[in-house]
């Protein structure tokens, strides 16, 4: 049986460990039954290893199993300790010494080098014996994490060392822009790294209401942009996280923008589906993606897709660009009458306003107000609707084409009404209990 290693070679093995201990907690063993007993305890042992700090352990009753869960007060820190996790990767004492043997090289001539060239200064200069094809392979990986440049002469093909960070004349000027940037922003942790790598800590700035579990995601959102900016088709594997053994899907298309939610920081890709019957656009949670392929396809010739995503989107309450329950139009009108006090209660109609994503809101009578917003998805709204809870007066719901009103979606509105019901009979509240 091998020894266990804290170093990982990919980041899948224990992406999803991370997550669930930060975000739901108290998991033990028996709550993985994906997974098998010895990857439980290895990727647990891993999590403690990497962030002591702040793993919290308590015992099941009886103390016949242990449950651990991530405590992590993000308005009290300095940077995303998550970020520990990208740090670690497995190596050799071979590849230890080729790195910095290779790197030194590089920087101590400043010039283009062939990797068979390369190779025989290792041996001058260091006496390190590497075959060819060592030196080649691990210069292109250089190549692709942007550490070398790579240019070809002819049939040679020469790689030279990348200006790093500390190298521009602006490098200081720009710490206290990384400090704050590498707190909560997307791929926060190449701020990270420049810091670490100067020697300099954020003694300045804290995020009072952040997300850091989704640096987890960082490694997919790279590559989704740079399909973006190269305008290419991506291939996505996509499991939910909550169904471990449930098998994954595959999914293709053109992605054209990021989403992020303000109210949980959840990310969103939205992608351009095209099939021989129709196209559409579809929004995929980045945290459900395992897997992103960037395909050689293009965005075909005159297609602008941003264009045509901004023509849909003010029909879109959040990512849903087609209703989970749809009738038999393309647009589902919500009309929610609500109840407040106009003297003592101003900000609840406010609310409307400001919420309310450009519905239209009128007084129907004293007290009394109606707001109307016309979306592809009326059931995405229902969270924000369930907020006005103890002052619904009526919800009603219907299928539209946009300019005229038809029939009524009386199933969405049943499942409106029936998630309240669940809620009352939790809370032990009487059935017939006003919205």
């Amino acid at each position: 049986m091998s020894d266990f290693q804290e170093l990982i070679k990919n980041i899948d093995k224990c992406r999803d460990y991370v997550r669930d201990f930060f975000v739901y907690g108290f998991k033990s063993r028996s709550d993985f039954p994906g997974k098998s007993a010895r990857t439980y305890d290895d990727e647990r042992r891993r999590i403690v290893s990497w962030l002591p700090e702040y793993v919290a352990e308590d015992f099941t009753e009886g103390g016949k199993s242990k449950n651990i869960s991530l405590q992590i007060d993000q308005k009290k820190l300095h940077t995303n300790p998550l970020y520990r996790v990208w740090e670690t990767k497995s190596f050799t004492d071979r590849d230890l010494s080729l790195h910095f043997f290779l790197l030194k090289l590089l920087q101590e001539r400043d010039a283009a080098f062939s990797a068979a060239e390369l190779t025989d200064l290792l041996m001058d200069e260091y006496g390190y014996e590497a075959d060819l094809q060592s030196v080649r392979r691990k210069c292109n990986e250089y190549v692709e994490e942007g550490l070398l440049t790579v240019r070809k002469e002819g049939k040679t093909i020469r790689y030279r060392r990348e200006i790093f960070y500390k190298e521009l004349p602006y490098a200081e000027k720009l710490l206290d822009l990384i400090r704050c940037f590498q707190m909560d922003q997307p791929l926060g942790i190449v701020g990270h790294t420049i810091l670490t790598e100067q020697r300099a800590e954020n003694e300045i700035y804290r995020v009072k209401h952040g997300f850091p579990t989704f640096t987890l995601e960082d490694e997919i959102l790279a590559s989704l942009l740079e399909a973006i900016h190269q305008r290419q088709k991506v291939q996505m594997r996509v499991q939910s996280n909550r169904h471990t053994q449930e098998a994954s899907s595959q999914k293709a298309g053109f992605p054209v923008k990021i989403f992020v939610s303000v109210r949980s920081g959840r990310r969103f890709v939205c992608i351009y589906m095209i099939n021989k019957r129709s196209s559409h656009f579809h929004c995929v949670r980045l945290d459900q993606i395992k897997e992103v392929t960037i395909l050689p396809d293009v965005v075909p010739e005159g297609k602008d897709l941003k264009h045509i995503l901004t023509s849909v989107q003010p029909k879109v309450w959040g990512v849903s660009f087609s209703p989970l329950l749809p009738g038999h139009k393309p647009f589902q009108k919500l009309i929610l009458t609500i109840r407040a006090d106009e003297k003592r209660e101003p900000y609840i109609v406010q609310r409307l306003v400001r919420e309310g994503e450009g519905g239209t809101i009128e007084k129907t009578a004293p007290d009394t107000f109606r707001y109307e917003k016309t979306v592809k998805d009326a059931m995405e709204m229902f969270p924000w609707v369930r907020s006005f809870i103890g002052r619904i007066v009526d919800l009603k719901i219907y299928g539209t084409d946009g300019e005229q009103t038809f029939e009524e979606n009386e199933q969405l509105e049943k499942m409106f009404f029936a998630d309240l019901q669940k809620m009352y009979q939790v809370y032990g509240i009487a059935k017939d209990s006003e919205a």
